[in-house]
């Protein structure tokens, strides 16, 4: 898909811009041993627990809400992600940077679009600064609705006032994609596991790709 037309791009950070082993260790591995011990039980026992949690709120708001989270597993969330073995393994994916760079240059107006919590955001953007590159940071939680919802395109549209006929968001959920397609906006998946994806999505490798749409 050739970029040179398109004006404003939205852009997904985790899986994107940022590597998400950080968030699967956290909630795969890192919460279940805090709730193990908290709790007193085997580690084979919070996980069962935690990650039927998790699965039950997976795509709903309260998925992303660490506040949310704090309360219902009576841990600091918010706390643990900030402790030093768990920020190191916050990761940029490659070339981001750079492939940034180019799309500023090439006068694109860039827009960070995310499910993410704002105290997540947070925590990543004190490790990368990656604002200087954006028109403006939204996290879905701003307007009540996550990316898998139609209706949080349709506010987003309203609220950055943009033409979804000369933009496109570049996103490696699918979910959030075909919501998104539906409002009536095109979209680049970033994905790079083999396989079979709807016919009216582009799909690449890498962010880095981009570069050679330009």
């Amino acid at each position: 898909m050739q970029l040179k037309d398109i004006e404003h791009i939205l852009i997904d950070m985790d899986g994107v811009l940022l590597d998400t082993k950080y968030d699967n260790y956290f909630w795969q591995e890192h919460i279940p041993f805090i709730y193990s011990k908290k709790n007193n039980m085997s580690l084979k026992q919070a996980i069962k627990i935690t990650h039927s949690l998790f699965h039950y709120k997976k795509n709903t708001k309260d998925w992303y809400d660490l506040d949310y989270w704090t309360n219902i597993l009576d841990i600091d969330i918010t706390k643990e992600k900030k402790k030093k073995a768990n920020m190191d393994k916050i990761k940029l994916k490659k070339n981001v940077i750079a492939t940034l760079e180019k799309l500023k240059k090439k006068n694109k107006k860039l827009y960070l679009v995310t499910n993410a919590h704002k105290k997540t955001l947070e925590i990543k953007l004190s490790k990368f600064a990656l604002n200087k590159y954006f028109e403006e940071i939204i996290c879905s939680h701003e307007f009540n609705y996550v990316k898998e919802d139609i209706q949080f395109w349709y506010i987003l549209r309203r609220h950055l006032n943009i033409n979804y006929q000369k933009s496109i968001l570049i996103e490696d959920t699918i979910n959030n994609i075909d919501s998104a397609y539906h409002a009536g906006l095109k979209s680049i998946y970033v994905n790079n596991m083999n396989g079979k994806c709807p016919a009216y999505i582009s799909k690449i490798k890498d962010f880095s790709e981009l570069s050679s749409s330009l």
